[in-house]
């Protein structure tokens, strides 16, 4: 059997056809993987991808037809039905909200784009405009939104052509996605969940778009937390009004006629058809947006599995992106159950701890509930989907500088090991024949944070593109692999003996660490308001020059600590 060549659709670098191979090696015969044998692409987030929507993202002069942006008006049919069918009993906030949209009315009655709307709002009246809860909030741009209709009258679409992307590391990662495919299933097809999204059905368009690879068939999959509530029950009628109860989401069924439609249609069919797609799929994509609105596709409101649980978990290929690579993290390992992190910042959570509720508005200021802030970090202790049980997964990483909030979770939670993915980067898991090992891909690296028995004292790991780790009893390693084909470390002096500030800011403890492993330094120090960041070298710790591009140098075991001053 002649092995599968990596698709040369996206031109995939050195590092990534490297990776691929490793797929490769670990199936043996690549069309008769075993049903138990799995690749997971877990992905930091920021997968800049060139669309109508994003521009900034195309290569010059690329610019693509389709759905620009979504389109607002302000106009008495809209405004009366907000009156109408308000979602709360707070009359006061109804009141106050239809004397603003009719005041607005007057000087804004064109064509809109979000960004325009909320300005025009916030200069009237601010204040009001904060007052709404997410629920009023959400319910008012929801009924003012317009339908984007091409020439014809027909729904426009938002159009993606990864081969015009700017970003040559995103294309690395889809070409990877796609040769994974192909390795799988000699007729791979691949669905879209958008559950992460408040509005499944507007990310629809771009992740078909983004899986639309050769010779792989994709589909977007109307799996929402509506739908499994509805199909779970045979409450198909009901479908509309678990929209508004469960995802806070109105007047879909006129923006995404099409996408609704294919939602109502595929409840009808219920559960056993839904479990039979699913079955016949090589791989899901979970999008971005928040895991805790994906985890309702798998669990009901009392925690109870759907039906559809386990063979979601159980697909050959797995891809997330940002809540949809967190979101994976779930099972059990030697240390007990796998959290799912959900919100928080590392400032918060050192100054605060973690808390297992759910997640607060962003929007929720001094009103947040269970006394959280809405930076408080937040987690869901029973865990998500569950097909990354080796410790609590974490994404946006170092460029959101979360390695304090995950080293807090982990503390809270008993966990030994954590990952956090950086943006445009993914961590590739391949379990196959009985073996496990890992591989990065994309631009930057991926964190392991591991605990060390004594409390405020970790050990930092950096895993940059194109590392090897392997897995073992005793955890998580560098591979003979990536240490034999190491490059020449680079001519960099020792770091100054200073303090560096505000190290929990603009990926600093990153750019700290990559000078460290560069010049092979021993010892660093960081402060960021009342917290001391010590980073020591001990006898475990190796530094290895995986490639040479920025952030290309990787880190095994510098011991973090993390304290208060007194």
């Amino acid at each position: 059997m002649e092995l599968y060549k990596l698709p040369h659709t996206l031109k995939p670098n050195g590092l990534t056809k490297f990776a691929f191979s490793l797929i490769l090696t670990a199936l043996s015969l690549p069309l008769l993987a075993n049903k138990q044998d799995q690749t997971l692409v877990l992905i930091g987030g920021a997968l800049t991808t060139c669309s109508s929507f994003s521009p900034q993202n195309c290569r010059l002069n690329s610019a693509l037809s389709g759905k620009k942006q979504n389109n607002y008006q302000l106009n008495k049919m809209a405004i009366s039905a907000i009156a109408e069918r308000w979602p709360t009993a707070n009359n006061d906030a109804k009141s106050a909200t239809v004397k603003s949209l009719t005041i607005l009315m007057a000087n804004y009655s064109q064509i809109m784009n979000k960004s325009e709307l909320l300005w025009a709002w916030r200069d009237l009246d601010q204040q009001q405009l904060n007052q709404l809860i997410d629920q009023e909030y959400n319910f008012v741009l929801d009924m003012l939104e317009q339908p984007v209709l091409d020439a014809s009258g027909q729904r426009l679409k938002e159009q993606v052509d990864s081969a015009k992307n700017s970003e040559r590391a995103a294309n690395d990662i889809l070409a990877f996605i796609e040769g994974a495919s192909k390795v799988s299933n000699a007729t791979p097809q691949l669905l879209a969940i958008t559950a992460s999204s408040r509005d499944p059905y507007e990310t629809a368009d771009f992740y078909e778009g983004l899986l639309s690879f050769e010779g792989v068939s994709q589909a977007w999959l109307p799996l929402t937390p509506a739908l499994a509530k509805a199909i779970s029950r045979n409450e198909c009628s009901q479908l509309n009004q678990y929209r508004e109860q469960l995802m806070g989401l109105y007047n879909r069924e006129v923006i995404y006629p099409d996408r609704t439609a294919a939602e109502q249609a595929l409840c009808e069919k219920g559960s056993a058809n839904l479990v039979t797609i699913l079955a016949a799929s090589t791989g899901l994509m979970f999008n971005g947006g928040d895991q805790s609105l994906t985890r309702q596709v798998m669990f009901d409101e009392q925690g109870n599995e759907y039906p559809w649980r386990e063979v979601l978990r159980s697909r050959p290929i797995i891809i997330g992106t940002s809540a949809g690579t967190a979101v994976q993290s779930g099972g059990k390992n030697t240390a007990g159950q796998v959290a799912m992190i959900s919100n928080g910042t590392s400032l918060a959570a050192l100054r605060e701890g973690a808390f297992a509720f759910n997640a607060p508005s962003e929007r929720c200021l001094e009103s947040c509930p269970d006394n959280l802030g809405p930076d408080s970090l937040t987690y869901q202790a029973l865990g998500g989907l569950g097909t990354f049980n080796y410790g609590i997964l974490d994404t946006h990483f170092s460029e959101r500088n979360r390695t304090a909030r995950l080293a807090t979770l982990l503390s809270k939670t008993g966990q030994n090991h954590g990952f956090g993915v950086d943006e445009t980067t993914a961590l590739v898991v391949v379990k196959a024949n009985k073996t496990e090992l890992m591989t990065v891909v994309g631009k930057h690296g991926v964190v392991h944070i591991q605990t060390k028995g004594q409390q405020q004292k970790y050990n930092y790991s950096y895993w940059p593109s194109g590392t090897v780790i392997d897995i073992t009893k005793q955890g998580f390693s560098l591979s003979s692999r990536t240490k034999q084909a190491a490059k020449a470390g680079a001519d960099m002096p020792a770091l100054p003996a200073q303090i560096f500030q505000n190290i929990l800011n603009d990926a600093k403890l990153r750019s700290l660490t990559q000078a460290m492993c560069l010049s092979k330094s021993s010892q660093s120090q960081g402060q960021h308001d009342e917290f001391n960041l010590s980073l020591s070298a001990q006898d475990s710790t190796e530094y290895v020059r995986v490639n040479s591009h920025q952030n290309g140098c990787a880190i095994n075991e510098l011991e973090l600590m993390i304290t208060a001053s007194q």
